[in-house]
């Protein structure tokens, strides 16, 4: 693995980026050799035409002699020979060896045999025209210095590797060049001191190779890692818009009917939340309500909202006479199995609206207070009855289910703890008394639902950081409930009205 690819965010895609990259810049590397080398067959035609019909004596000059033995046609035949031999290569491995390329590793070593090979090809014919030149002819060092340079620095600004991988071609090669120096010291072509020269310069050939190397590989990761970043941006907002349509698809519609009216409000802090709502009207015109906050927000906790709204609507399904006691017993078993063990809870909340008889049944399992507005202003408050889900296991779980009187001209007001908890920009909650004063002063029969949530956005100031859901309820046309729940009634109104909560946990 490349060293660039260890620190992108985007690894795999990185990868695959690069694979695609070295293939592609590996076939224009071949593509211009094979261009270059076709000029160099041009032009070694001209010199030997040059050679023909304007040959020059040495006249005993040594740098004279040397020209004269550039253009012997034995010296130019070497150089034409050498010439197609490299093509040949070339041309192989642009036509059999690139078309078969796969993964990165097996690019770079194709390109480590093209380099290896033209680079002993090139050795190879410097060695052979040094016994074609002059015995007194000198054999420059520059050029095999040049040599390196040019294989690895031409190398380098077509093919994407990174610094280390650039070097493994060069290894071999460093070696062949440093023994041709010692060939030519050993035959008298350079002096000791070009030989010392030689062997310490050989080495800095490969820094500006590997200077680009780096460079390149650098500003193509930040480059890739910013488009990635973009297209992953626009990606996850699509798929979390189409996420939110999903669960927004699973909340109730609200119900407006004569003798019952059901409504609600929802914020979510990001596209989805943890915050859900279940309703639903039994075949008797019973409202079933299940009104739940996961811990957490975000996409996490609307992938649990999902699991249970199913469980949620099968059990409902499998017994419509369940009470709510049973819902939140189930709801808790259930998560007692499946989520706790990732640290996964809810509170909730379980009511039963009778509105032929304006009763409500009700289990809260650590959920924020219900708030009843009553038809004279007055607004009462019903806590907690039980843990929230999850906590406990079956066998301990006491649902404590309870029972209140809900009137023609009263108002029964739901919320999550986004509401209570939402904090001003100085960090002041919103609170449990302005819940409270916000319900008492609101109209009776009028859109509470909206405006409480509307007085929680107003608050803020800003986009929050937890949901809020409200909703309301409310039976226009129920007739007087029975004594018993009356009397019920009464006794939890009676705790509350103490400053006791109507039911905790024991």
């Amino acid at each position: 693995m490349v060293e660039a690819a260890d620190g992108t965010l985007f690894k795999a895609e990185y990868e695959r980026e690069l694979e695609a990259w070295l293939r592609r810049r590996f076939g224009w590397l071949l593509g211009v050799t094979i261009a270059y080398l076709i000029l160099t067959l041009l032009a070694t035609a001209g010199l030997a035409l040059i050679a023909k019909f304007d040959a020059r004596p040495a006249d005993g000059d040594p740098a004279a002699a040397a020209v004269a033995a550039t253009q012997d046609p034995a010296y130019i035949g070497l150089i034409f020979l050498g010439t197609i031999l490299n093509l040949a290569i070339a041309a192989r491995a642009f036509v059999f060896v690139r078309p078969k390329l796969e993964t990165r590793e097996q690019t770079l070593q194709a390109a480590n045999w093209f380099l290896l090979q033209t680079a002993m090809l090139i050795l190879g014919m410097d060695l052979m025209t040094q016994y074609l030149l002059p015995p007194d002819a000198t054999a420059p060092v520059a050029s095999g210095l040049t040599n390196i340079f040019f294989l690895h620095f031409f190398a380098s600004i077509f093919l994407p590797w990174s610094p280390r991988q650039s070097l493994r071609p060069m290894y071999p090669i460093l070696s062949g060049f440093i023994m041709e120096f010692a060939v030519l010291k050993a035959l008298g072509r350079i002096g000791m001191g070009e030989t010392v020269g030689a062997l310490l310069g050989a080495p800095l050939m490969l820094v500006p190779g590997l200077a680009i190397s780096a460079w390149r590989l650098r500003r193509h990761r930040r480059r890739f890692d910013r488009s990635m970043m973009t297209k992953g941006f626009f990606a996850m907002r699509r798929e979390l818009s189409q996420a939110r349509s999903v669960q927004m698809a699973l909340f109730p519609a609200a119900i407006h009917r004569p003798e019952l009216d059901f409504d609600y409000a929802y914020q979510p802090a990001n596209e989805v939340g943890g915050d859900f709502i279940h309703a639903s009207v039994d075949a008797k015109g019973r409202l079933d309500i299940v009104l739940m906050d996961v811990t957490g927000h975000g996409l996490a906790s609307a992938l649990t909202v999902a699991r249970l709204s199913g469980e949620i609507e099968r059990l409902l399904a499998e017994d419509p006479d369940i009470a709510p006691g049973a819902v939140l017993r189930a709801l808790n078993r259930y998560v007692s199995l499946t989520l706790s063990r990732h640290s996964v809870y809810l509170t909730a909340l379980a009511i039963q609206v009778d509105p032929a008889h304006g009763t409500v049944r009700y289990v809260n399992a650590g959920h924020p207070p219900a708030w009843v507005r009553r038809g004279d202003g007055t607004v009462q408050r019903f806590d907690s009855t039980t843990f929230l889900l999850g906590v406990v296991p079956d066998d301990e779980f006491d649902a404590d289910e309870r029972e209140i009187a809900l009137g023609p001209a009263d108002t029964l007001v739901l919320v999550t703890d986004g509401v209570h908890e939402a904090p001003d920009r100085a960090g002041r909650q919103f609170g449990l008394e302005r819940i409270r004063d916000a319900i008492a002063r609101m109209p009776a029969g009028t859109r509470m639902a909206q405006q409480l949530s509307t007085a929680v956005e107003q608050w803020r100031g800003r986009v929050g950081d937890d949901d809020v859901l409200v909703a309301t309820v409310r039976v226009p046309q129920a007739v007087p409930v029975a004594p018993g729940a009356l009397d019920r009634a009464a006794e939890i109104e009676a705790h509350v009205t103490l400053g006791e909560p109507a039911g905790t946990p024991a």
